[in-house]
């Protein structure tokens, strides 16, 4: 069985292309009675179970809440779990009067990145490529962050003062952001042509199937793919 992986491990734009075609390509069968159905693999499950049901068992557990929602970036749910979890260890830590800079910073710079593109776009980014951005405190700031609130901005000015600009990764990388989505465009239509011609192969075997020509016979008219996709 392969191995399917994260999008914490992309580091290439073919590996993140690969992931989302895994997880959200449609394909498409008949039932016995006729039925048509289209439905597409969508996020890994977690033991057998869709993982935000898993995740509801493990949210009272921050480092498996942390790890469970990283495992499933970058849906934009799995942000905010990431994002509760570490605001969670971060708490305790001040309650404890300990040290909780390395959580904070991490928070933010989970933030930053989800700031780059929204889902439809930013999965097809390798997390990598993210990753490596400057997207440092001073120079991105935290109003403007959505997954931020204004207690995690309290926090960061008491540890790191005011920031120079208050920006997000978008902004900061408009000339990258731009040809991903030109790249994003063109791929799509690539893959929507690829769609379309396993849909003409199998319409025309299908028919090769049902109607063979004889002698005696004429072949019947043709459907239409429309036809074809819903049995009409």
């Amino acid at each position: 069985m392969t191995v399917q992986i994260l999008w914490v491990d992309t580091t290439t734009n073919e590996e993140a292309r690969a992931l989302d075609r895994a997880i959200w390509d449609f394909s498409i069968r008949e039932e016995p009675d006729g039925t048509i159905i289209t439905q597409a693999p969508g996020p890994a499950p977690e033991n057998g179970e869709f993982w935000s049901h898993a995740l509801d068992r493990i949210k009272d557990d921050p480092d498996q809440r942390y790890a469970m929602a990283r495992r499933h970036l970058p849906l934009p749910a799995a942000w905010r779990e990431m994002a509760i979890a570490l605001r969670t260890k971060i708490r305790t830590a001040r309650k404890e009067k300990v040290g909780y800079e390395d959580l904070l910073r991490e928070l933010h710079h989970l933030a930053a990145m989800s700031s780059y593109a929204g889902y439809g776009i930013i999965e097809r980014v390798p997390y990598a490529r993210l990753a490596a951005l400057d997207l440092s405190y001073d120079r991105i700031g935290f109003e403007r962050l959505e997954l931020l609130g204004v207690t995690d901005g309290k926090w960061m000015r008491e540890l790191w003062g005011e920031p120079s600009d208050h920006s997000t990764a978008a902004e900061l990388y408009e000339d990258m952001l731009a040809a991903d989505l030109e790249r994003l465009d063109a791929d799509r239509k690539r893959e929507d042509a690829e769609r379309m011609g396993r849909f003409l192969d199998d319409w025309n075997k299908e028919d090769e199937v049902e109607s063979p020509p004889t002698r005696e016979t004429a072949p019947p008219p043709r459907r239409g793919l429309l036809g074809w996709l819903f049995r009409r």
